[in-house]
């Protein structure tokens, strides 16, 4: 790729109008505004189109090309986003924004190297912008995924050469932001976290997940205290991991009451979830089964208030409209009668100012005489009958005028209930996600289930259940990337299913399903056949052997932790079920597979099908 390099005289003026809040030298016309409403609504074709027309109009505008890249991004066609963006670059060198959307194209891509690069171009030449903060934690993703690579790597060569028991200590793996410094005592860091200022504050609430179990033990009960009055989003949640990591039952019991509140944000939820994920077990599962069917419990009766509100709102509605068309009706019958006024006074002949008005037959001055014979004759008024008409003319337009208010003020309201009615029509909708979803521990795009490629920007949490032959992908103690409330919501209710494939039971099927039905994602869908698969209903057992045989990075861990239980639930479906291929395929990669979390898995599988032989011969027997 032809390298790019900040001018530094154009940097400089660059660098001004970002410190200023101008993150974009190029023009956001009527195209690109539209283009990002479109994607805000997650209208992602549409918004394709707009930056399109965009690039054809003006193809000098680098905006065009950095939207059209983070179009095809959550679209998860890396290839073609990092294209635009090293468009964007060619038009806007200097901009940090393109330079930060080609560096996580490149990491989606594997291309670590280029992704470095990007992002410490970026720290060069744009340090304290967002741009920068963003590189920074991009690089230290990378810095993690290579430290995690080099502890698999320790731990396959001790399985190797000493045969020592296959696991991982939790603690090797942790990548937390900021690890604890053992010099500094835990007593000193509660004291920053209770007493500090807010940096502070946060900084050593961070910093607690960094000491073990054992040392923040004693400290539950300030943890807990802290939780009750802390204003502080980022420090409670934070909070809610170190309380998870000291593994006690007032820990777990206090993660489930945030679990089964009403008063916390599913986004916060979601961060006692990862809490709990150090230490759940098939006890928790029927807790959590709860919690997942109160959530899907709640979906229902929103969905069924929803129906009963619209019905009163259209029943409302119909009284207005009802109560429009009789003010209308009668608004029509008084501008009869005031046109009906109006000719009478029009018919009346002119008279001189100041005059008289006439006997009646008689012809005044200056007025034509009586019409010939078979003409109507004009009705003559009197002064009075003038004055009474005019009185009424005045006091029919102002009735109508009235009505005019009134029918108005009943449109106001029928618009109001109708944007009512569509508030709670929305409730009705159900809005399977087709793109990006986040679920603790990992993010599944909707084309990673061909591709075996998964978008960086991850949420904290490891696979839970995890057995302890295995080593467990990694608990990040950062903040859930929160999205709207309803996308937190489906992230919770996932990952919940995600985590009862592992340690429920068969029977929690029937509630896994309705919940499958309220918070599906295309994106997870093969994700649910696994926990189908791991409770012992096998409709996606080909699918999911197929994703086995598919290419994907193998520095992905996310990928080969999902593949591992894929391996895994193979070998209870063959325990039951007779498939040559599938044992010849499990034979396969307990002997070659080049991962060795996967072989491990295989040669499990493969020991499990081998000690229910003996049930199979003495049943057929």
């Amino acid at each position: 790729m032809k390298k790019h390099h900040f001018n530094m005289p154009v940097l400089l003026v660059c660098l001004i109008f970002i410190s200023q809040g101008y993150i974009f030298a190029a023009e956001i016309t009527e195209n690109i505004k539209k283009g990002i409403f479109k994607m805000q609504m997650s209208r992602l074709d549409d918004a394709l189109n707009y930056f399109e027309r965009e690039k054809q109009s003006n193809p000098k505008n680098g905006l065009a090309y950095y939207y059209l890249g983070e179009v095809y991004y959550r679209q998860s066609e890396f290839s073609k986003a990092l294209e635009n963006y090293q468009k964007a670059i060619e038009i806007e060198p200097n901009n940090a924004a393109y330079h930060l959307g080609a560096g996580i194209a490149y990491l989606a891509l594997g291309q670590t190297d280029k992704a470095t690069e990007e992002f410490q171009l970026i720290l060069t030449a744009a340090s304290g912008t967002y741009e920068a903060k963003k590189a920074e934690q991009q690089l230290a993703r990378i810095k993690a995924t290579d430290r995690n690579q080099d502890i698999i790597k320790k731990w396959q060569d001790a399985e190797k050469n000493k045969g020592i028991e296959l696991a991982v200590k939790k603690e090797e793996v942790i990548q937390g932001p900021v690890q604890a410094v053992q010099t500094v005592s835990v007593e000193s860091v509660v004291k920053d976290m209770r007493f500090g200022t807010e940096t502070k504050r946060k900084e050593a609430s961070r910093t607690l997940y960094g000491f073990n179990a054992t040392q923040l033990e004693p400290f539950l009960p300030v943890f807990i205290a802290q939780m009750g009055k802390e204003k502080n989003e980022d420090i409670r949640k934070n909070l809610l991991l170190v309380i998870g990591k000291t593994q006690t039952k007032e820990a777990v019991d206090y993660l489930f009451s945030v679990l089964e509140g009403q008063d916390y944000s599913f986004d916060t939820k979601m961060v006692a979830l990862a809490g709990l994920s150090e230490t759940l077990s098939p006890d928790a599962a029927e807790r959590l089964k709860n919690i997942l069917d109160t959530m899907v419990t709640r979906k229902l009766k929103m969905r069924e208030d929803a129906r009963l509100k619209i019905q009163a709102i259209e029943q409302r509605i119909d009284d207005l409209e009802a109560q429009k068309l009789i003010l209308t009706n009668e608004k029509t019958k008084l501008r009869t009668k005031v046109q009906e006024i109006y000719n009478k006074l029009n018919m009346q002949p002119a008279m001189p100012e100041g005059a008289e008005p006439p006997v009646p037959g008689a012809v005044p001055p200056g007025v034509a005489p009586a019409p010939a014979s078979g003409e109507h004759p004009v009705e003559m008024l009197t002064a009075e009958q003038i004055k009474q008409l005019r009185a009424e003319l005045r006091k029919t337009e102002n009735d109508i005028t009235l009505k005019d208010r009134q029918i108005e003020r009943l449109e106001r309201q029928i618009e109001k209930l109708k944007e009512e009615r569509e508030k709670y029509q929305r409730v009705l909708v159900k809005n399977y996600s087709t793109g990006t979803v986040k679920v603790l521990g990992v993010t599944r795009a909707a084309p990673a289930q061909q591709t075996g490629q998964t978008p960086p920007e991850m949420p904290p949490g490891m696979a839970p259940g995890m057995s302890p032959e295995m080593p467990q992908a990694p608990l990040q103690p950062t903040t859930v990337q929160a999205g709207s409330e309803e996308q937190q919501e489906q992230s919770l209710a996932l990952s919940i299913i995600k985590i009862l494939g592992r340690i429920g039971k068969p029977e929690y099927l029937p509630v896994i399903e309705k919940a499958w039905d309220e918070y599906r994602a295309d994106s997870f869908e093969l994700d649910y056949g696994l926990v189908r698969a791991q409770l012992g209903s096998y409709e996606y057992i080909e699918k999911l052997v197929a994703r086995l045989q598919e290419d994907y990075p193998s520095s992905d861990m996310d990928e080969v932790y999902f593949r591992a239980d894929i391996v895994k639930v193979l070998g209870s479906y063959l325990a039951k079920h007779e498939n040559q291929d599938y044992a010849e395929l499990l034979g396969y990669l307990a002997e070659s597979d080049p991962n060795q979390v996967i072989k491990i898995a295989a040669n499990q599988a493969l020991s499990k099908i081998k000690s229910k032989e003996p049930e199979k011969t003495a049943k057929q027997t």
